[in-house]
């Protein structure tokens, strides 16, 4: 009798090991494909973050150049990644979509803070239309309408967003000779949420160049 009732309970631990071991070995079996999963979000959550948030590098101003035009000083600049994925998205959804590139006409001054004679706002904003397939295009200097179009090309709607040529920025006469004055320029493209609360800015920083050179000249500068 004692015999039997030893068999039958190295029956039932037996099994009882087997069933738990079942599980160990399944969790075992399935556990390598998490660093599998955490190498393939690794690059793209970073790449999402350069594009998305503005802060990896990428968005940034080139190409400023000043150009004195008869009795005018102009700006021209360039933007470089500014078109995000989250950007593109949001044109072709059809949601009205605005880039905005800020300028700063400086004198400088010793032992003082520099002097800001002229700030500029210009906002360069896109509309998709998915029923006719077209971008309209608006331009907006300091809040007042300056340039409207409707295009159906692709190219020609990143361009208007992106490059900005020949924008006025202050007459020659004020600029008196012997000074020294400098032009600042930014732009900005958005915004995200940090922590679901706080509206954050995406910009770039600020690049800058000596407002000089005699009619006709540009000089540029890479940010």
């Amino acid at each position: 009798m004692c015999k039997s009732l030893g068999v039958i309970s190295i029956c039932i631990v037996a099994t009882l090991a087997a069933v738990i071991a079942t599980p160990i070995a399944t969790a075992s079996a399935t556990a390598p494909a998490a660093p599998d999963r955490a190498e393939s979000s690794g690059p793209a959550a970073s790449s999402a973050a350069d594009d998305g948030s503005g802060r990896g590098g990428s968005p940034a101003l080139s190409d400023l150049a000043v150009r004195r035009q008869g009795a005018q000083w102009t700006a021209s600049v360039r933007l470089n990644g500014g078109l995000t994925p989250d950007m593109q998205e949001r044109i072709e959804a059809g949601l009205e979509t605005t880039i905005e590139y800020r300028f700063q006409v400086c004198r400088r001054r010793s032992f003082l803070p520099d002097q800001v004679l002229v700030k500029r706002r210009v906002e360069c904003a896109v509309r998709y239309d998915a029923l006719t397939q077209q971008y309209t295009l608006t331009r907006r200097v300091d809040g007042e309408l300056q340039e409207t179009k409707v295009t159906d090309d692709r190219g020609v709607m990143t361009g208007f967003l992106t490059a900005l040529r020949e924008e006025p920025l202050l007459p020659a006469s004020e600029i008196t000779e012997g000074q020294e004055y400098y032009v600042k320029a930014k732009s900005s493209f958005g915004l995200i949420w940090r922590f679901y609360l706080i509206p954050w800015a995406l910009d770039t920083g600020w690049v800058r160049m000596p407002l000089q050179g005699s009619e006709g000249d540009a000089l540029a500068t890479r940010p």
